[in-house]
């Protein structure tokens, strides 16, 4: 910040000539204070947004959106994120506008404004299908590469030699080759994925598309476009040639929808009929396309409890529920934690082109540990002993590498919490939900992708969660 500053000791331009500059921008220029109230406007920016200069000089954004001036404000999202932001807004005339708002701070890291580029959308509109083009093909490719990937996921690449692996593993193997949906349940980390394309190479649709989808991983406005696809012109920002959903990608082969417990009930309605029917209709199409998928479904919640609780619908829950398969823990089949630790050593051996090996002592240490993020924490602790050589030496070392995956709650202050709460279960998940994020964040300093990664969701999902509890990072916080 102090580099910025130090360029405008010694302006070579006045005042008036900085706004003539700004004013002959090609791009609009609006800039707020740190609350959101607009104190300029560039004419650009009026004639990009077709809005007059009264209705935006003095306004602040919060009521220009709840007047419909805006669908929603860039401005807004990037003040509650502290970071610049992007995004396309549709103003009440119909104007669409690209808006990228940058914060400015202070040398305390308070935001003191905010600076907005305003563009037409219809500028736009040719690089971001050409965009979505390539993102589309990238994603065709990755879907390739990970089907090739997974062609060697057959039962002798799956480390099981724990009787309850062994004999889990013996049951997958004769219910894939039929059609029925499968559902995993188990703890993150636990290789549910994996024993998802396991099923599918045993099966007859070994040959076909095999979709992974986490749902956790979606934005909500996005779900429904990603799962069943949509015409062209279905809504702002869509290919012009429209896109198939994930239904249709996996027809013929294998959709495994990971995280299903976070699904929004508005979608799980819709893919309750389209489980049961075996049709999908696109997002602004009338047509009913008729797909063949073999469903695998996956989550590290109890579906019944969030049935019992209303978040879960439970017509789907019995739907999906046909062959349950409860994945243990890694603390519960200890006989594979070694295979598994020299394994990943095998590989990471190859990657780095070095020979690591586990003494005996370091062998017990594995096996003695809880490993609370199982298989995921195995393979990073692994990775990282390849790395650095010599970075653990003894049993010792390796204790002490070996961390919890994720903070651990307070559990007497959450009784305290729960003995002293007086409202309804919606504001008690609330308060607890505000404490615990709160407290990571603080921890972590603010670093929003691990914590999303400690939590399981989203960043974008975790930014939502935030502006909605009202977490705002505080002045002074880096």
């Amino acid at each position: 910040m102090a580099e910025s500053q130090s360029l405008f000791k010694k302006p070579t331009i006045s005042f008036d000539q900085m706004i003539d500059v700004l004013n002959n921008s090609s791009d609009g220029i609006m800039v707020t204070d740190h609350l959101g109230t607009v104190t300029y406007v560039s004419p650009v920016a009026y004639e990009n947004m077709g809005l007059p200069e009264k209705d935006l000089i003095g306004r602040n954004v919060d009521d220009l959106v709840k007047e419909g001036r805006y669908d929603h404000s860039v401005v807004k999202e990037a003040i509650v994120r502290g970071e610049r932001t992007t995004g396309i807004v549709t103003v009440k005339e119909g104007n669409r506008v690209v808006s990228t708002c940058t914060p400015i701070f202070d040398a305390n890291h308070k935001i003191i404004m905010t600076v907005t580029n305003v563009r037409v959308q219809s500028l736009m509109d040719k690089y971001l299908e050409e965009l979505n083009a390539v993102k589309a093909k990238s994603r065709r490719y990755k879907s390739a590469i990970e089907y090739i990937g997974s062609l060697d996921q057959s039962k002798n690449a799956i480390i099981a030699e724990s009787p309850a692996m062994v004999e889990i593993l013996s049951y997958l193997e004769k219910v894939a080759w039929t059609n029925s949906t499968v559902y995993l349940q188990g703890e993150s980390g636990t290789g549910k994925e994996v024993l998802s394309r396991f099923i599918h190479n045993e099966s007859q649709r070994s040959n076909e598309p095999f979709i992974p989808v986490n749902c956790a991983a979606i934005p909500t406005e996005l779900l429904e476009s990603e799962f069943f696809g949509y015409e062209k012109g279905a809504f702002s920002g869509a290919l012009t040639k429209g896109k198939p959903g994930f239904f249709e990608m996996a027809d013929t082969g294998t959709l495994f929808l990971d995280e299903i417990g976070d699904m929004p009930l508005n979608l799980q309605t819709k893919l309750l009929r389209t489980i049961e029917s075996g049709e999908v209709q696109r997002l602004g199409g009338t047509t009913l396309i008729k797909t063949d998928v073999r469903l695998i479904v996956a989550t590290n919640k109890d579906l019944a409890l969030k049935v019992k609780d209303g978040s879960f619908r439970e017509d789907l829950y019995y739907r999906i529920n046909v062959i349950p398969v409860k994945i243990p823990p890694l603390r519960e089949r200890k006989e594979d934690i070694v295979p598994i630790a020299e394994h990943f050593i095998s590989q990471f051996n190859r990657k780095y082109d070095t020979g690591l090996s586990l003494t005996p002592e370091m062998k017990k240490t594995l096996e003695a540990h809880n490993w609370p993020g199982n298989i995921r924490e195995l393979r990073n602790l692994i990775e990282r002993m390849v790395i650095v050589p010599g970075s653990i030496n003894d049993i010792a070392e390796l204790t002490t590498a070996v961390p919890a995956s994720e903070p651990a709650f307070d559990a007497a202050a959450l009784s305290e919490k729960v003995a002293q709460h007086s409202g309804d279960l919606k504001s008690l998940v609330k308060a607890v939900e505000k404490e615990y994020i709160s407290r990571l964040l603080n921890e972590k300093e603010w670093r929003v992708n691990e914590i999303a990664d400690i939590l399981g969701i989203h960043r974008s999902m975790l930014y939502r969660k935030m502006q909605e509890l009202g977490i705002q990072k505080k002045v002074g916080v880096k």
